[in-house]
């Protein structure tokens, strides 16, 4: 037993001692300039026996930090040499969106133990990083390719989701715009859930140049311009408030997408939201009658068929029964397109049809 003891002692006094010679390497490969192939292959080594020894918070935190960083270190290896292609494969979505929260998680962790090794590097480097990816985001905006500005936006709100939930915002819009209609789904499935719709601001003051309202990106920022005197009266709107406009704009993604039970669901919960808006109501009621006539698709076939069946009673009556049962299933939606909006001909007249065919003739005598 005492063997056993003093081996464990000792296995933990290599692992510690190994521990802070590969942070020590990989401390010091990171803060280089010039990176060299070898040093690149020392830095993998180090940061793969980090990961596997670490045991304290500590070493966690800087073995998930340098693991993270290693494409940046590779980029910087290649110096001159490197590509377009090199560069864009930082602008991976899952990279960001890592790169991001481990900068967080380390700044965190930094100021909570008040030794701030990186802290100031990485919120510089932080700050770059943001301006870089949001140009390139602009610049894709500028020349009409908005499914690829979506996608950058969309990175940037991954990469810091806290500060970025406009980018979210951006994306959402950018990519109805590219009419790209699953991931216009995505981002707004996304932005309807979100921190920054359900529970942040927008930050607005009048422009003392021009007598204009305009929109800042944070607090801060327009906190900055009305210190400068540049502008005055601030006002801060709840992004909550127009909830039911995003809301509105996803039920109509879905109803594009062919999936009209969550247009359905999406649109009961904004009209919740806004009960008396109007344009609201006719969107709830166009996306129902739309649902009820899509499931009379073949109705003309089947009135043929029946037609050129009247000599065959089995199937006359076979396809007469089919046709009821498929204006049955139309019918609720009808039903709830009348609670909506009873003043509409063209669905007053196909409900009337709908009670005659599915048997409810008192029904359809009283739609006036």
């Amino acid at each position: 037993m005492k063997k056993f003891v003093l081996s464990a002692t000792l296995f933990l006094s290599v692992a510690t001692f190994a521990q802070k010679e590969e942070l020590k390497t990989l401390k010091k490969i990171y803060a280089k300039e010039t990176i060299s192939v070898k040093d690149l292959e020392a830095y993998k080594t180090a940061s793969d026996a980090l990961n596997t020894l670490a045991a304290e918070e500590s070493d966690k935190v800087y073995a998930k930090f340098y693991a993270v960083m290693y494409p940046t270190v590779e980029l910087a290896s290649k110096g001159d040499k490197a590509t377009m292609q090199d560069q864009m494969k930082l602008y991976n979505p899952e990279f960001i969106k890592q790169y991001g929260a481990v900068i967080n998680e380390t700044i965190d962790f930094e100021t909570k133990s008040g030794k701030k090794i990186y802290t100031y590097d990485l919120i510089k480097e932080k700050d770059d990083f943001k301006k870089g990816l949001s140009a390139l985001a602009m610049n894709f905006n500028n020349t009409s390719k908005f499914k690829e500005a979506s996608e950058l936006f969309y990175s940037l709100y991954t990469f810091d989701p806290k500060e970025e939930g406009k980018s979210l915002k951006n994306a959402s819009i950018l990519a109805v715009q590219s009419e790209d209609y699953k991931l216009a789904q995505k981002m707004y499935e996304e932005y309807a859930s979100s921190d920054y719709l359900n529970n942040g601001f927008t930050y607005y003051a009048i422009s003392k140049a021009n007598g204009k309202e305009e929109e800042f990106n944070s607090k801060t920022e327009r906190s900055q311009f009305i210190k400068l005197g540049a502008h005055e009266k601030p006002r801060d709107v709840k992004n909550a408030s127009k909830k039911f406009e995003i809301l509105k704009l996803l039920a109509l993604i879905y109803s594009q997408n062919n999936e009209p039970d969550k247009a359905k669901s999406t649109y009961t919960e904004a009209r919740k939201l806004a009960p008396n808006d109007e344009e609201l109501k006719k969107g709830e009621f166009q996306i129902y009658f739309n649902a009820g006539y899509a499931l009379l698709a073949d109705d003309e076939k089947i009135v043929n068929e029946i037609n050129s069946s009247r000599d065959n009673a089995k199937k006359y009556d076979e396809l007469v029964k089919k046709r009821k049962d498929m204006f049955a299933k139309a019918l609720p939606d009808f039903e709830k397109a009348y609670s909506i909006d009873s003043t509409n001909e063209n669905l007053k007249s196909i409900l009337k049809m709908t009670y005659d065919i599915v048997g409810q003739p008192e029904k359809a005598k009283n739609i006036n």
